[in-house]
């Protein structure tokens, strides 16, 4: 891991939160079957990405499925071509029924253990099936024997991206696998190559580098300019990224030809709230929850009061050494990031921020020394100064190689609106302001975001 230098200008170390950042929504990218003939593509669809906790198991066996073969009319023991049941498989998939497109991949892996085609349908028809853990080994084994096919490389990066439970690492994971695929798809493949760049931008979002994410976001639309997942996510970098009014303009395009895009309908009203336009971000933050409940649901609701008190209460239930740390050290609970905060970094810290750590660690000296990165995977400190620092004065370096500058009170604030749209109840709320209020005093001590995700404090 990379340390960094406290530079002259950076006297004031602005952190987010990890854990649960919001999530709001994702256009997912569906993968493609693969045929005998030809690879007809799927049609796309929404698919949501908001949850905050693991995935669940079940150790209970599931009951053997009754025999379902690819062709009906064939009797148990008489074996299709492959290629028959690779076409088959493909018809029926575009028709949805996914069970039966499993069943034909299934004939086709036994008949032919090393084809990568029958490999990779057998693990999308798991996916749409809702199998993530039998899908990721399927796509494990097809990319063993294949490991540069572009198709599979998709698939690949959709399930780590978009359909398995959220985690840094799987995002990595998927990203990887989206590069890889860039890099082999053939450049005709427009569709593809579009699909890829977007799944890069996707997997770049969710770890929290919005800037790289719009440029391939933007090579996405590039290869094909109405691809309307690419449009939306282009809002969503832009939503991250603090450029308020360019996301505004972006979501209200794709409302204008989707009117009940529910993700669409979430950012906006995530925009309005922060520009105080009460009134239209509660018409679209509600038309949201109703185009899609699951992935939506309406916030807790709890007062800025009753808020600030169980912050303050859950500050007295800490450890012992935690509470020694944060002596003299302010706790404050806010509604939103002011934008002074936000803009203080380049690039910006996330609108969605749960929490953060404003000023230097305990054990900072006056003068210049290493210290970690105060976001994940920046590997330097941040310079705050100038016109985007919030009005803080900038530092200077005295002759000994002191450093001069006004850093602020050393503060902890947590954000009202953002953790009640991570939780579903009260119990819940105690536990994201605990697991918040211990992140940030990690930042407090010193430690980096992939610190703080190593000892499970994500």
């Amino acid at each position: 891991m990379k340390s960094a230098v406290l530079t002259a200008t950076a006297c004031l170390v602005l952190v987010t939160v990890g854990g649960c950042r919001q999530r709001p929504g994702r256009q997912k990218i569906d993968p493609v079957v693969k045929s005998g003939a030809a690879s007809p593509t799927a049609a796309p669809a929404a698919q949501a990405r908001t949850t905050c906790s693991g995935a669940t198991t079940d150790a209970t066996e599931p009951p053997p499925r009754p025999l379902r073969r690819c062709f009906s009319d064939r009797p148990a023991w008489l074996d299709a071509p492959v290629a028959a049941l690779l076409d088959r498989a493909a018809e029926l998939f575009d028709d949805g029924d996914y069970t039966g497109a499993l069943a034909c991949a299934e004939e086709a892996t036994r008949q032919a253990p090393r084809s990568v085609e029958a490999h990779h349908n057998r693990a999308i028809s798991l996916m749409r099936l809702d199998r993530l853990d039998e899908a990721r080994d399927a796509i494990a084994l097809a990319l063993a024997l294949a490991p540069d096919d572009a198709e599979t490389l998709e698939a690949a990066a959709d399930l780590n991206i978009n359909q398995l439970p959220p985690s840094v690492d799987r995002s990595a994971l998927g990203l990887e696998y989206a590069r890889r695929g860039s890099r082999h798809v053939p450049r005709h493949d427009r569709d593809r190559v579009a699909r890829l760049a977007l799944l890069e931008g996707q997997a770049l979002i969710d770890l929290g580098r919005a800037v790289e994410a719009l440029r391939r976001i933007d090579a996405a639309l590039k290869a094909s300019p109405h691809f309307a997942a690419a449009i939306y996510e282009r809002g969503v970098a832009l939503f991250e990224m603090c450029r308020f009014e360019d996301a505004r303009r972006t979501f209200e395009k794709v409302l204008a030809t989707t009117p009940d895009h529910a993700h669409a309908l979430y950012h906006l009203g995530l925009i309005e709230e922060r520009m105080g336009e009460d009134a239209a971000a509660a018409r679209h933050l509600a038309a949201a929850s109703a185009a899609d409940a699951k992935s939506f649901p309406p916030p807790l609701d709890m007062s800025q009061t009753d808020f600030a008190t169980r912050v303050q209460r859950a500050v007295t239930e800490l450890p012992d050494d935690v509470r020694h740390d944060l002596g003299g050290i302010k706790v404050e609970a806010a509604d939103l990031p002011e934008m002074g905060d936000l803009v203080a970094e380049k690039p910006p810290l996330s609108p969605t921020i749960l929490g953060l750590f404003r000023g230097l660690p305990l054990d900072y000296t006056d003068r210049v020394i290493p210290m970690p990165a105060g976001r994940a995977g920046k590997g330097r400190a941040q310079p705050v100064g100038g016109s985007e620092s919030g009005g803080k004065q900038p530092a200077t370096l005295g002759a000994a190689g002191e450093l001069q500058c006004d850093a602020g009170e050393r503060t902890i604030v947590l954000y009202r609106r953002n953790l009640l749209r991570t939780v579903h109840d009260a119990a819940e709320l105690d536990q994201a302001i605990t697991r918040t209020l211990l992140h940030e005093v990690g930042h407090l001590r010193g430690e980096d975001d992939g610190s703080l995700r190593d000892r499970g404090l994500e």
